[in-house]
């Protein structure tokens, strides 16, 4: 069986913290001093490659040479570091992949909570931690090739940079993507630390 895992966390290592989740969505505030517009997207990129400590795969469930859909329900939570404190990322992936045509449709929950976790875009580096979480709740579907992800991201987090500046961050943000591979429309609404979520190359667009 083909494995998900590379395609699926580049995907959303791409759209870093581009999900339906359980519950209310979390919400953050934008507060103190602010961050340009580089130093987000540095953040934004450390959330999204501590996504990959937490080792999704779907070649759970794999039976033999039977060709058939296969359900996955997957749990996880790690620590994963950063150059000094963590992220600790956690959640679950459920849904059915066909091991034929390799047709899948997912739903994704990860929540991360930073924990002094440092952050450098270098010129400054950023102390990190929860205020009060973030929270990704995605759909993923796919069908001859055709891909579409949506979801919503809410939550924030604390920071205090190394030149003095401390304050908070609030996520607010919808998206809707669909690409077939040679072409890709997508649709992203809201904003990160106050900017417009769509000017980050990060999110994929």
């Amino acid at each position: 069986m083909r494995k998900l895992s590379t395609k699926f966390v580049s995907l959303t290592a791409a759209l870093a913290l581009t999900a339906v989740a359980c519950g209310d969505a979390i919400t953050g505030v934008d507060s103190g001093d602010v961050l340009t517009s580089e130093e987000v997207a540095a953040v934004i990129a450390a959330f999204g490659s501590s996504f990959e400590s937490a080792g999704v795969s779907t070649t759970q469930g794999a039976a033999g040479p039977t060709q058939a859909p296969i359900s996955l329900n997957q749990s996880f939570d790690v620590s994963a570091p950063c150059e000094s404190g963590t992220f600790d990322v956690s959640g679950s992936v459920s849904g059915s992949i066909d091991d034929t045509t390799f047709d899948l449709d997912l739903t994704m929950n990860v929540q991360w909570q930073p924990n002094a976790c440092v952050v450098t875009d270098g010129t400054n580096t950023f102390t990190l931690n929860g205020a009060p979480r973030v929270e990704l709740a995605l759909e993923m579907t796919s069908s001859q090739e055709v891909v579409t992800v949506s979801g919503t991201e809410t939550g924030g987090f604390s920071f205090t940079t190394s030149d003095g500046r401390t304050g908070t961050c609030a996520f607010d943000v919808t998206f809707s993507i669909v690409s077939d591979g040679a072409n890709q429309t997508s649709t992203v609404t809201g904003t990160v630390c106050g900017l417009n979520a769509s000017s980050f190359e990060t999110f994929g667009i």
